[in-house]
């Protein structure tokens, strides 16, 4: 039985796209729970006939999910079989805030050559592919 080829170009654009929703959905679920929301949820019981706000379920279920999506990328990336990837991976998609110059920050904060950097980024990318399911294999005649 013969692996199929995978489109290395293609599968870490598909890595990259899931790994820059990190932070944004990082920051949704450490949003704090205005308590107005949920205090009388406990019972079933509303305690006064005002309406309740119609998107604070929505704004829960978004944070629930946000909170699920961020621990999922975690347990991927602590998963991976090298630290140098797992310490890029977090450097660059996960720690601290998103900057003009992403690729730069990371640079910088490991302390590696830009020709490093990028070789070890297409090959973190491709084995966080893997574990997130997002590898993109040639299909048809169409070679990679």
């Amino acid at each position: 039985m013969e692996l199929l080829p995978i489109d290395e170009a293609k599968t870490k654009l598909s890595a990259e796209q899931f790994l820059m929703q990190y932070r944004e959905k990082a920051y949704f679920a450490k949003m704090p729970v205005n308590p107005k929301i949920t205090s009388h949820w406990g019972d079933g019981s509303s305690p006064s006939t005002a309406e309740r706000d119609p998107y604070a379920v929505e704004r829960l279920v978004r944070q629930e999910k946000s909170s699920k999506f961020v621990s999922y990328i975690d347990r991927a990336i602590a998963a991976l079989p090298k630290q140098s990837h797992q310490q890029l991976l977090r450097v660059r998609y996960c720690q601290g805030l998103e900057t003009e110059h992403p690729d730069m920050t990371a640079m910088d904060a490991l302390d590696i050559s830009s020709s490093t950097y990028t070789e070890r980024k297409g090959k973190a990318l491709l084995a966080i592919a893997h574990y997130l399911n997002c590898v993109v294999y040639v299909t048809g005649n169409n070679p990679a």
